[in-house]
């Protein structure tokens, strides 16, 4: 096997296996194979450096191939040029797509044996990043100076970190596209209409340009969408999957509705349309990988410890009460009925948490 690039090098150039075989490594115990022809990888990290404007950008994970496989090298501005064409731009996007569609699996296997302490450790990690972002939209309404001080004390926490990249959402992601040129292709939808059904075969891709979504797996919601731009179904759209999810309006909608044989006139019409598309996948692939890592170091942190509650679950646990006492000792001081409310409902989702794993 010879190596292309391993995590952490810097993404400085594309490479085209032109045939032979490809393995991909997310950790020591992970790893995916692709094999085929002319098969462009490691655009990922440079598209996304590309589009966010950095100079640079860290590979999330590290690939090889087998001695006999051929591969050329693409430089970036290469890369960036051909990217728009369609042949390219579909192929790239098809390819990320592939690689999350792997990693999708890999993570959902991985969070299937996690036991209920390493499990309780995710989720009180989560909570701990839905009550800073509350926080912060409550921030961004008032400007007040003491909520200032506390959003910076939280957010450099290492359970903020850690929660940011379990807060994942396998639903839906926004992108940017010109829906302005897509009229043909967009439709108003009443309230109370079913975009797509979970196990249906569709192979629409939706873009919310306006209204409310909600979104159900196995008759449970799981998600509201209301973000203008908001992209559903991209995976299907390229890869033929089946619908993961129901999707209903919940008020008038506004979506662009494109289908496969649509798809090279829309891509025509807006030619950063694939470069958008395989942006946003790369970032969904990155996070899968780094939550793979996660969980993986959840396990091992497991079975290094013979007590009862791994280390881990104490201190994201320690670390939620630290904030709640925070909390409570600023609405004792301001009496503020809005922090009053969202240390209760903060308190509310431990206790569901500890009810649902112990």
């Amino acid at each position: 096997m010879r190596k292309i690039y391993e995590v952490m090098d810097i993404a400085n150039s594309a490479y085209i296996m032109h045939e032979g075989k490809t393995v991909f490594e997310i950790s020591p115990e992970d790893k995916y194979t692709v094999e085929g022809k002319e098969i462009i990888f490691g655009a990922e990290e440079p598209l996304i450096a590309y589009k966010t404007g950095r100079d640079d950008y860290f590979r999330f994970q590290s690939a090889y191939v087998t001695d006999d496989s051929k591969v050329d090298v693409i430089p970036l501005k290469n890369l960036y040029k051909v990217i728009v064409l369609y042949n390219v731009g579909y192929n790239v996007s098809k390819n990320i797509a592939r690689y999350v569609q792997i990693t999708n699996k890999i993570y959902i296997n991985k969070e299937k044996k996690l036991s209920g302490q390493e499990m309780m450790s995710k989720e009180y990690a989560r909570i701990y990043v839905d009550t800073v972002d509350q926080l912060r939209k409550i921030y961004e309404k008032l400007k007040i100076g003491w909520l200032s001080n506390l959003l910076n004390e939280f957010t450099n926490n290492l359970v903020y970190t850690k929660g940011r990249a379990f807060m994942r959402s396998s639903s839906s992601a926004s992108i940017k596209v010109n829906t302005a040129n897509l009229n043909e292709y967009t439709f108003n939808l009443k309230a109370g209409s079913i975009l797509c059904e979970e196990g249906d075969e569709g192979r629409e891709m939706f873009i919310l340009n306006r209204g409310a979504l909600e979104v159900y797996i196995g008759g449970k919601k799981v998600a509201d969408v209301n973000e203008p731009g908001t992209v559903i179904g991209e995976m299907a759209l390229l890869l033929g999957e089946k619908r993961t999810a129901t999707i209903k309006t919940v008020s008038e909608c506004n979506i662009t509705i494109i289908k496969p044989e649509d798809l090279k006139k829309v891509a025509e019409k807006d030619k950063n349309f694939f470069l958008n598309l395989a942006v946003n996948m790369s970032k969904r692939l990155e996070h899968n990988c780094y939550l793979i890592r996660e969980a993986n170091e959840l396990m091992k942190e497991s079975k290094k410890n013979n007590k009862p509650v791994p280390p881990a679950e104490r201190r994201n646990y320690k670390e939620l009460l630290n904030m709640l006492r925070s909390l409570e000792r600023y609405e004792a001081k301001y009496k503020n009925e809005w922090l009053r409310e969202l240390i209760k409902q903060t308190k509310n989702k431990i206790i569901k948490i500890r009810e649902m794993y112990q």
